[in-house]
């Protein structure tokens, strides 16, 4: 079975983004899984949520939701801290990727670019690069090779794309 897994970091990353791709794919065949390192808990918008925990929690619904419409095989909301990937050791996510990876093995990987898209938001660039830097040691023995064991081997992702804008939204 083709894979093909979107690493992004908000929830409605997914549709704003990817959500085309995904679609696409998953009518082709394709397995897909979403990782989303945030669970969106400082974003702007609120709705009725009456605290970040709430608003978190209404965000991970949101995103069930739109796994579900896009036929999304895996989606995953992990906890990281919304609007400070920037500040966490880049070590811990990467391994964490590294090893979302290898469990799931894709071949083909999407991703913000660097410079954070169409928003510039600097949790869009740190995914780019925690997602970027993952791609490339999925594949190696010898990068967080505590992790391989039995089941869990490197695995090479074939392809990865970042998507990019030649403008950004202020």
């Amino acid at each position: 079975m083709r894979r093909m897994m979107v690493i992004t970091a908000h929830p409605d990353d997914e549709a704003s983004s990817f959500g085309g791709s995904l679609r696409l794919y998953q009518e082709r065949g394709m397995e897909t899984c979403i990782i989303c390192l945030t669970p969106g808990q400082a974003a702007t918008h609120r709705g009725n949520a009456r605290s970040d925990h709430e608003l978190g929690e209404l965000r991970r619904k949101e995103f069930a939701a739109a796994c579900e419409i896009l036929r999304v095989s895996r989606g995953m909301v992990l906890d990281y801290p919304d609007g400070q990937l920037h500040r966490l050791d880049m070590q811990r996510v990467v391994s964490d990727l590294t090893l979302r990876i290898r469990e799931f093995r894709p071949q083909v990987l999407l991703t913000f670019d660097p410079a954070g898209s169409v928003t510039g938001h600097t949790d869009h660039s740190m995914a780019s690069v925690f997602a970027t830097l993952a791609f490339h040691w999925a594949g190696r023995s010898n990068r967080f090779p505590d992790q391989l064991t039995g089941s869990v081997t490197p695995h090479r992702v074939q392809k990865l794309y970042h998507t990019a804008a030649d403008f950004t939204l202020s």
